[in-house]
C-alpha cells in the first residue's frame, strides 16, 4: 500500500511564504569572485558549520561573538559585504583560539 503524502493547508503555507517573504536570504557565491570575496566566503562559511555543529541559534552565535544579532544574521546568510577579512578572523578566533589559516597558492 503507498504512502499518502500530506500537503501542508493553504493556510500553513500562506503563512510558510510570509516569513520566508521577510528572511535574509543566503548569497551564493559569484562565478566570477574575487579572491578576497572567496576568502571572506570560506570563512562565512565556517560560522555555518559551527552553529549546525552545536546545534545553537544565531542569537546564542552573536552573544557569545559580542556582535549584533543582525551583523551575525548577514555573515551567516553570506553577506559579508560590511566586513573585512580581519574582522572575519576576529570573530572567527573568538570561537577557536588556537585557529592557524594556511593559504594554498593555485597555478
Amino acid at each position: 500500500m503507498a504512502k499518502k503524502t500530506i500537503f501542508p493547508s493553504d493556510a500553513e503555507l500562506t503563512r510558510m511564504r510570509d516569513v520566508l517573504s521577510k528572511a535574509i536570504g543566503s548569497r551564493p557565491l559569484d562565478k566570477n569572485a574575487s579572491t578576497v570575496d572567496k576568502i571572506k566566503h570560506n570563512i562565512c562559511k565556517e560560522f555555518v558549520i559551527y552553529i549546525n555543529a552545536r546545534k545553537i541559534t544565531q542569537k546564542d552565535l552573536a552573544a557569545k561573538l559580542d556582535i549584533d544579532e543582525a551583523l551575525m544574521s548577514k555573515n551567516l546568510h553570506y553577506h559579508f559585504d560590511d566586513f573585512t577579512i580581519d574582522r572575519l578572523i576576529k570573530y572567527l578566533s573568538v570561537l577557536y583560539p588556537k585557529l592557524e589559516f594556511m593559504f594554498k597558492l593555485a597555478s
